[in-house]
Parts: C-alpha cells; sequence; structure tokens
C-alpha cells in the first residue's frame, strides 16, 4: 500500500503511538505521519504509508487549522493546561473580570500576518541538535529565539465567563508551519493583562485534508480504508508524461532533454521546479526537477522515484 491516511488522532495518544497502530492494522512495514501532534492534543494526522513516507515533507508547505480553547488566569512552564503551574492569579481579580469577548476578538487581530512569536521552552526546536523539551524536563536553561510565523485567519468563536471560574474563549486559528497555538494563547494573555494558557486543541484541517472524513486509528481496517494516492498529494506539481524511449533512459540514469517543455507541460516551467514524471501508460514514476532549462528544452534531474501504478484522479 503507497500513499497518505488521514487518521484523526484522539487526545491522550502520541503521534508515534498513533503511527505504530496504524502500521499493525494495515501490515505495514512502512508508515510515518507528516506534522505532529502534540499528546493532548487530537485531529488530523497524515499518516504516510509505503512509499509515501517519501512524500511527506509535501505537508510541510501546507497551511493548517487548529480549534483550541484558551483559558485566562494562570501561566504553565508548557504553556498549556498539562504543565506546572508557575503563577496564577485569583478568579475575582479585577483584570480577569474586566475580559469581555470584544476585548479578545481586538486583541486576537494583532496576531494575523506575519509576526514574531517565541516558541515555548517545551518544542521540539533544537537547541544545539537537542529537543528543547528534553533540555526543559532536564531543567538545564537556553534561549529560545524568536521566529517569524504566519496567521492566515484567527476567529473567536466563543467566549466562556462564569462567576467563580477563570474566564475561556474558543478560537479558531489558521495558520503557517510552525506556528505554535500555545504560544499565541500566551501572547493574547500578555496583551489583555493577564496569564493565560492553552486547555484544549484540535486540528481540524491539514491541507486538503479535513477532521470530520478523518478515520479513527482503532477503526482502520486494510481493505477498507480510503487511502489518497501520491500523485493526489503532490497535484500541485505540474505534470509531464515521458514516451518509452525517455522512460527507458529516465530509468537508466542517461541524460536527454526534453524538446518543447511548455507543451509538454501544459505551462510554462521554470529552472529548479519541480514536476511529477509519468510513463505513457499512467504509471506515476518521479518527482523531476527541471535542470539546465534552455530555449524551450530541458533536462530532468531525478528528485524522487517512486515507480507507482496509479490511477490519476485529477488532471
Amino acid at each position: 500500500m503507497d500513499g497518505v491516511i488521514n487518521v484523526y488522532k484522539p487526545a491522550g495518544m502520541t503521534s508515534f503511538a498513533c503511527v505504530s497502530r496504524v502500521r499493525r492494522a494495515l501490515g505495514e512495514k512502512k508508515a510515518g505521519h507528516a506534522g505532529t501532534l502534540d499528546p493532548e492534543a487530537s485531529g488530523v494526522l497524515p499518516v504516510c504509508v509505503g512509499k509515501g513516507t517519501k512524500c511527506a515533507d509535501v505537508f510541510l508547505t501546507m497551511p493548517k487549522r487548529y480549534t483550541g480553547e484558551v483559558t485566562f488566569g494562570y501561566k504553565t512552564d508548557t504553556c498549556d493546561i498539562w504543565g506546572n503551574t508557575i503563577e496564577e492569579l485569583d478568579v475575582n481579580d479585577e483584570r480577569l473580570i474586566s475580559i469581555t469577548e470584544e476585548k479578545v476578538k481586538e486583541a486576537a487581530k494583532s496576531f494575523l500576518g506575519e509576526t514574531e512569536q517565541i516558541p515555548p521552552d517545551y518544542a521540539a526546536i533544537r537547541i544545539d541538535g537537542v529537543q528543547a523539551y528534553k533540555l526543559a524536563r532536564q531543567g538545564k536553561t537556553f534561549e529560545m529565539k524568536s521566529r517569524k510565523v504566519t496567521v492566515y485567519e484567527i476567529t473567536v468563536l466563543e467566549f466562556i465567563s462564569k462567576p467563580g471560574e477563570y474566564p475561556k474563549a474558543v478560537i479558531d486559528i489558521k495558520c503557517a508551519r510552525g506556528t505554535y497555538i500555545r504560544s499565541i494563547f500566551r501572547d493574547l494573555g500578555e496583551k489583555l493583562g493577564v496569564l493565560a494558557c492553552m486547555s484544549a486543541l484540535e486540528r481540524t484541517e491539514y491541507g486538503f485534508m479535513q477532521a470530520e472524513s478523518a478515520v479513527l486509528p482503532e477503526n482502520i481496517e486494510k481493505d477498507k480504508i480510503s487511502v489518497f494516492s501520491i500523485d493526489f498529494v503532490l497535484k500541485d506539481y505540474k505534470k509531464i508524461t515521458l514516451n518509452e524511449t525517455e522512460e527507458r533512459k529516465y530509468r537508466t540514469g542517461v541524460a536527454f532533454r526534453i524538446k518543447n517543455i511548455t507543451q509538454r507541460v501544459g505551462a510554462e516551467v521554470q529552472e529548479g521546479e519541480t514536476l511529477r514524471v509519468y510513463t505513457k501508460n499512467k504509471r506515476f514514476l518521479a518527482t523531476a526537477k527541471i535542470a539546465n532549462l534552455g530555449e524551450d528544452t530541458a533536462g530532468l534531474k531525478t528528485d524522487k522515484f517512486f515507480d507507482c501504478e496509479e490511477v490519476m484522479c485529477f488532471e
């Protein structure tokens, strides 16, 4: 089996454990995930199987959408409620009582677009080759540098304020790679003049995958599972079909040039651009990069070799 499965990772399970369960259910030796979810987070986890593991990096360019809950009133070392409490406010603190839905919405707008963000110490980012969360667990001190992140959309779905309880807000966020929702919620609290941390998180979309169509790991059966083909996952790449002579040369590594490259691809191409390569009988062969682009001629430099018999499900 080669492709990618839209799996719904439940809260309380690590991404690694989720992949292991899928691998056992399918009887596959090769499987991996694209985009880690924290253990207490739930939602879309793309699980790549077989030759599909070669295209996991494509998901890094895809936008993600999350629905998260932020609780105002206390701060933890992990920026979420599952960490150790560092500081907390009294539930009757005037600063908490003064928070309104309108204030939350106004403050949330400041995160739109490209901004600087400091990731939480408990993150998978490497510091001198070691993941930050491992250093944090060992009690070691280190500096977490800020990084640019992009938020495409941010919407406050609900604001909850009850007497004797910490106020909360449910927020929908569409963002690019590397954005920490925990950090957004921490910083949202700072903008409102209070402490804050994440109290729930669901990844509702990842690229073309949505939570409502994802399958729970315990429901995966080999002959009944829907799998996205590799060429579908790579559908944003332009495609080229080789004739039999070109295919033979390509498979054996013999260099050759393709004439009328614009016509063959059906669009203008750029030096270094990645294409999907097919055989005459529609077998998905590889991804390749345009090399030595000339006057409507180009060479193909192999990027990743797949050689999958697939039915094309799109044009």
